[in-house]
């Protein structure tokens, strides 16, 4: 035998030998913990996370384009393990959004890598693969999902020596649960660790469900979705899409966003319900219709009033007066640093 057929061939045992080394993990395994979606289909072959409920957007009162809707913005995928390599396998969800993004992998709750993804370059993902420093020791490993880039969980691969531990967190935290547009998303940021709403759950020590859609509308049918769900805090913003695409207050805004409270008090008759007045916009006249932007700001402002007289336990931020035009990436989105700032502004209010 020759010599570069030896090196062949223990180049050949060398890699048999590493992937006898590695072990599968299915994704519905107990120990994988997944937060902030709450319809999760699960197999032994993937799991399928949705933030928003399938069935709710066949609905003609849901506002939301389903690409945007499938997408997991903020949604956290953890494992708790002494491996010294862990690898995340995904793959693309094909009737969902993948734009240019981030995803952050997080050791022990502090962020250790990002994963840039760029569906231009690269059609398939590949696996996100992390080595721990510290050897064998024991680690959390998280990854927080990016905005705008849908995709399914297919397993996670370890040393197959290694071991695992359930990844649900003992201490139960308050539930967070963002409602909004594209605004709340995270158009403007490219991972979902920058989104106001995420700064804002890892600042107050809460489980964020971030369900807002980018594009949407005000549509009831998500206080209908939460039903049966838990949610200690709940935020809303929404109506600039209503405003820009010509929608009138009575006809149209008045009556969904009344519903859409009427229906989250019904069912979250104990969370704290705040009420976010659309943000600061440089727009000043919209695509449709000739309402001035604080005629829809005064629609919502009137509705919330009318519940916070009948006692129910709601609040009105002014978003105007906690976001400004240093904090926009373009004419009605944050910039990172916006999202930051706006977080911190939030949660001075949330106080």
């Amino acid at each position: 035998m020759n010599k570069q057929a030896l090196i062949i061939l223990f180049l050949f045992f060398t890699l048999t030998l590493f992937a006898q080394e590695k072990r599968f993990i299915k994704p519905n395994d107990s120990n994988i913990a997944i937060d902030g979606a709450f319809f999760l289909i699960k197999s032994d072959e993937k799991i399928i996370i949705n933030r928003i409920k399938p069935e709710i957007l066949n609905n003609p009162a849901t506002y939301m384009h389903p690409a945007n809707a499938n997408t997991q913005s903020g949604v956290r995928i953890s494992i708790l393990t002494n491996s010294s390599t862990v690898s995340f396998i995904f793959e693309n969800r094909n009737d969902a959004s993948c734009w240019f993004s981030i995803a952050g992998i997080f050791k022990d709750g502090k962020l250790f890598k990002e994963i840039i993804l760029n569906p231009k370059k690269e059609k398939e993902l590949k696996p996100f693969t992390v080595s721990n420093p510290d050897g064998k020791k024991w680690a959390r490993w998280t990854v927080v999902l990016p905005p705008f880039y849908g995709m399914n969980l297919k397993g996670i691969e370890i040393d197959k020596d290694s071991k695992l531990k359930s990844a649900a967190e003992k201490n139960k935290k308050p539930v967070y649960v963002a409602i909004g547009n594209s605004i709340t998303h995270g158009t403007g940021q490219r991972a979902g660790y920058q989104t106001y709403p995420y700064i804002v759950a890892a600042k107050k020590r809460w489980n964020l469900y971030n369900v807002a859609v980018g594009g949407s509308k005000i549509s009831w049918t998500v206080g209908e979705m939460l039903k049966n769900k838990p949610a200690d805090f709940i935020t809303i913003l929404w109506g600039y899409n209503d405003w820009n695409a010509g929608f009138t207050t009575h006809n149209k805004i008045i009556p969904n966003y009344s519903k859409l409270l009427e229906l989250l008090v019904k069912y979250h008759p104990d969370a704290k319900i705040y009420c976010i007045l659309p943000t600061y916009s440089k727009t000043k006249t919209p695509k449709r219709g000739n309402l001035s932007f604080d005629d829809i700001k005064n629609a919502e402002k009137t509705v919330a009033e009318e519940f916070i007289k009948k006692g129910y336990n709601i609040k009105i931020i002014d978003g105007q007066k906690i976001s400004d035009t240093t904090m926009l990436n373009d004419k009605v989105h944050f910039s990172i640093n916006g999202a930051q700032k706006f977080a911190e502004n939030l949660i001075n209010k949330l106080n």
